[in-house]
């Protein structure tokens, strides 16, 4: 639906009467009415009236969450929407999950056995559920040259829930020096594509939304790639778009991709991390964004919910500290204030599990 078509109502009606009342599921399809539409339910003010309206509690719970599976596993990748793909810890077997709900199904193993460098998921559509999964592994012989440049070559395997089989594509060759670090584990799924931040200020891209997958490479902002006092970057998903934050010292740029097709960058703000320094005594990064304002971020033993707007935060002690911190969101959660409307995995550096609490519910997305 066009902007201009919609009904000439105040925006407190929208705000207050329509929006504040709809449900994650269909939060989604209210995102694409309008650019104010998806502005509006980014902000941290609708969350807070969101959880008003459907009567949220507050609680903080932290505790092991896949203790239903039958075998111990490890979370390999996490969807927004709910599923979880993991592994058993001999890793022989492959599972996709629903913890909110308590279940789990075994998939199959793929043919060709290789170290798996990085592993992501994502649900295609939830009615019906379809769901794709990429394994991305380095060849049996990943090393090669092309005059002076050294390659590496690297293994693509898909898993779709529609076919229930996995498919190998075809071996994905790119230049040693971004890929010095490898693939990490922290991608970011927006726009129909996972995004990998690789070194030498590159971003690759694999593209997932129709049955013919595709990849690209494309850098960061000119100005990032010419900064020489910046100490960390990330990528970011923000307002569902592709995020990029870059911090200096006690301040944090932020940048969103403005066009997907021409690559077109924009900085939208500079942010001040003094509050947070106060807080953990130190600037760690974000690692996730809720809302407009309020950022998750990872400190020692504690999760700590960030909001750059007042500079106040909500401080979750775990008493463990987490290797990696995954999240997604539930409709079936009512136990969670605003800032953790979500669902979030901790993972410990000697395997444990830990989430927050959810009510079973019934493997689909309802």
């Amino acid at each position: 639906m066009a902007s201009s078509s919609l009904p000439s109502l105040p925006s407190e009606i929208w705000f207050d009467h329509i929006l504040t009342r709809t449900s994650l599921e269909s939060l989604g399809r209210c995102r694409l009415v309008s650019k104010e539409w998806n502005h509006i339910t980014y902000d941290s003010r609708f969350w807070q009236f969101l959880c008003e309206r459907s009567g949220t509690a507050n609680k903080n719970l932290t505790h092991s969450v896949m203790d239903f599976m039958p075998v111990p596993v490890r979370i390999e990748a996490v969807s927004r929407q709910g599923l979880v793909f993991c592994m058993s810890e001999n890793n022989y077997q492959l599972f996709v999950c629903k913890p909110t709900t308590r279940q789990w199904e075994k998939l199959p193993n793929p043919r060709n056995r290789y170290f798996t460098s990085t592993t992501a998921i994502v649900v295609l559509s939830s009615k019906p559920l379809r769901y794709k999964i990429i394994q991305i592994s380095r060849a049996r012989y990943p090393f090669f040259k092309v005059k002076s440049t050294q390659y590496l070559k690297w293994r693509f395997e898909v898993f779709d829930s529609n076919t229930w089989e996995w498919r190998q594509l075809k071996d994905v060759s790119l230049p040693y020096s971004i890929c010095l670090y490898g693939f990490n584990r922290r991608y970011i799924s927006v726009c129909g594509g996972f995004y990998w931040r690789l070194a030498d200020n590159k971003i690759f891209a694999f593209h997932y939304e129709d049955d013919k997958e595709s990849w690209e490479l494309f850098d960061l902002p000119q100005p990032v790639r010419d900064c020489e006092g910046l100490s960390y970057n990330r990528l970011v998903e923000y307002q569902g778009r592709l995020g990029l934050i870059c911090i200096y010292r006690e301040s944090m740029d932020q940048w969103v991709m403005e066009d997907h097709e021409k690559k077109v960058w924009r900085k939208i703000r500079r942010l001040s991390m003094e509050g947070l320094k106060e807080v953990e005594g130190y600037c760690p990064p974000p690692v996730a964004f809720y809302s407009s304002d309020i950022a998750l971020v990872k400190g020692h033993e504690k999760l700590i919910f960030y909001n750059f707007r007042d500079s106040s935060s909500n401080v979750v002690r775990l008493g463990f500290d987490p290797s990696e911190v995954f999240k997604l969101l539930s409709d079936s959660e009512r136990a969670l204030s605003l800032d953790q409307m979500c669902y979030l995995f901790c993972r410990c550096n000697f395997g444990l599990i830990h989430g927050k609490q959810l009510h079973p519910k019934t493997l689909s997305l309802e």
